[in-house]
């Protein structure tokens, strides 16, 4: 009985021995990671940074001889050297880069690679907004997707490999907030508004929204005033006249880009 209490403790011994092996291992893997992931932050914030600012040499130091640039607009570039010369003659041709880069934040993702428990690179993935830089001013002009291949290799860290995808218009997001309008606040609006094109705008009332169909196109708009819309898909809003109701006015951010007049 002593035997089996005996082996019973010495059990519990290897367990508890094992269970604390496990977590320290994996306390360690969780460090390291972290460390990785600090590190490869760290040197791709300083490379945006020279590119935000067209400092081509920073940039050159975090660019491996071998590079390979995949984008999906701009075709394939080999080499720093062909990079670097693509750089010169396109987005730095002035001395300034007229894009800023903006990292969204909670994209970003960075995944070590190791080799028999050896370090040797990681990979950095997320998602990146370009903004257009005019005169002063900025503008939000796309977005993308990327995967960029660092490799450690005598002590340096480099990219390697580097992917540049799905560009697109950003998302729009609407900051505008609709009210509540009846249905007969609505219906006021509804009918058929003639453009100086003569093309026809033809206005529906819904369940607190207006439907409008124009030139083939649909949209669904919501009530910002009792005689404002704005759409939550596109930086477009809807104007009707305070005077005469029948008069719709069309702006793209600030700018008036189209008007009608209720046609019979």
């Amino acid at each position: 009985m002593q035997t089996i209490k005996k082996r019973f403790q010495i059990s519990k011994e290897k367990c508890f021995l094992l269970l604390a092996s496990i977590i320290f291992t994996f306390s360690n893997v969780q460090a390291q990671n972290q460390n990785i992931e600090e590190l490869i932050l760290k040197k791709d914030a300083e490379f945006w940074k020279g590119y935000n600012s067209c400092d081509i040499s920073t940039m050159n130091n975090f660019l491996a001889e071998d590079i390979e640039f995949y984008h999906d607009k701009g075709g394939i570039e080999l080499g720093s050297k062909k990079l670097n010369e693509g750089l010169k003659k396109g987005l730095c041709q002035t001395g300034k880069n007229h894009l800023r880069r903006e990292a969204i934040s909670e994209s970003i993702e960075v995944f070590p690679l190791m080799d028999n428990n050896k370090l040797y690179g990681a990979i950095l993935s997320g998602e990146h907004l370009f903004y257009t830089q005019e005169e002063g001013s900025e503008r939000l002009d796309g977005q993308a997707k990327f995967n960029h291949l660092w490799l450690l290799k005598d002590g340096e860290w480099k990219m390697h490999r580097v992917l540049s995808y799905d560009h697109r218009a950003p998302e729009y997001k609407s900051e505008n907030k609709n009210i509540e309008l009846s249905k007969d606040q609505l219906e006021k609006f509804t009918g058929s508004y003639k453009m100086p094109s003569n093309d026809i705008i033809t206005v529906e009332a819904l369940d607190g929204s207006l439907k409008l169909l124009a030139m083939g196109k649909e949209f669904i708009v919501y009530p910002k005033s009792e005689t404002r819309f704005f759409s939550k898909d596109r930086d477009l809003s809807f104007h009707f006249s305070k005077d005469d109701p029948r008069k719709l006015q069309i702006y793209e951010g600030d700018n008036q880009v189209a008007e009608a007049t209720y046609s019979e």
